[in-house]
């Protein structure tokens, strides 16, 4: 028996999740999609950052963790020297896809973009979780949709001026998707009912094109150096490049049974873990990426476990 989950991750700030190459004049890109260019928090990245929370939890009584969790839900730690066997954790950590990307506009301050091929994603996750009703997909637009009328027109999107329309199949399809992501990412707690409402207003569904663009344009990119002790720059200066606050990803988690033939043993150790794990995530700020040192990589967990069947 296995228990699938859809994670959304919302970033409350800049998050580098590093590239393992320079990228162009950048030093330090974030990670890509080789196939679309989209930005993404791989798997094995986001699993490393699940584990330290877990094993932050550990060190306290009062989450519940214990490290025996830790190591039977996300495996052995290799060992200091790189040597030895290690045992594969029950929790599998897919890919951090993007949802939707924070452009810079005229109006509004910024909107979120998203396109038919990523709601695509979205939409298989949510049959992965099982999920009776799911939104149609939107075709593409010939430009770009929105489900507010205030985005009637030509606008600015970050580099770009796109063509706008709030009438029609994708308008209203993304009226539907505003409201089933919104719901997802922000949930009710009254602290996030502002972004909910944004959201819902200023969402917009661009064509692929012009989301590759976007989410190449639209990324964050500082120029930092390394001091020594008297205050002399050591290294740099180099670019780094992050995923902007207010960011929205999404990845499906899927947890296993343990390795365990009493059945009913094998039962209530699974529901311990999943109660470990909508403990852990479920609502909390998590660290992903680099330059935790700087603020960076903080990011908002909302959990959804598929009901068992």
């Amino acid at each position: 028996m296995t228990t699938e989950y859809l994670a959304y991750l919302y970033a409350e700030s800049p998050v580098h999740a590093g590239a393992p190459e320079s990228l162009g004049v950048l030093d330090d890109p974030i990670q890509r999609e080789s196939s679309t260019t989209y930005p993404v928090v791989w798997g094995q990245s986001l699993k490393g950052a699940l584990r330290q929370a877990a094993r932050e939890a550990s060190d306290s009584e009062a989450s519940g963790w214990e490290r025996e969790d830790v190591i039977k839900i996300f495996g052995s730690e290799v060992s200091a020297g790189g040597d030895g066997a290690t045992t594969p954790g029950l929790l599998s950590v897919g890919d951090a896809q993007l949802v939707a990307l924070p452009v810079p506009t005229l109006t509004r301050t910024f909107a979120w973009a998203t396109c038919p091929i990523i709601l695509g994603r979205l939409a298989r996750k949510y049959r992965a979780l099982g999920r009776g009703s799911i939104p149609g997909l939107p075709d593409q637009p010939s430009d770009a949709a929105a489900a507010a009328g205030h985005w009637d027109g030509k606008q600015a999107l970050g580099p770009l001026v796109v063509p706008v329309s709030a009438e029609g199949a994708p308008a209203n399809a993304v009226r539907t998707w505003a409201a089933s992501v919104g719901g997802g990412v922000f949930g009710d707690d009254p602290v996030f009912a502002p972004f909910r409402k944004k959201f819902s207003d200023d969402l917009l569904l661009v064509k692929t094109e012009v989301m590759g663009a976007l989410g190449t344009e639209c990324t964050e990119v500082s120029t930092r150096v390394q001091l020594k002790q008297n205050k002399t720059v050591e290294n740099g200066p180099f670019q780094a490049e992050y995923l902007p606050a207010e960011t929205i990803l999404a990845a499906s988690l899927t947890l296993r049974e343990p390795f365990e033939k009493d059945a009913e043993k094998r039962r209530g150790l699974h529901r311990r873990h999943q109660e470990r794990l909508r403990d852990l995530l479920d609502g909390a700020l998590l660290r992903i990426g680099g330059d935790e040192t700087l603020g960076k990589g903080l990011m908002w967990c909302r959990l959804h476990q598929a009901e068992e069947r």
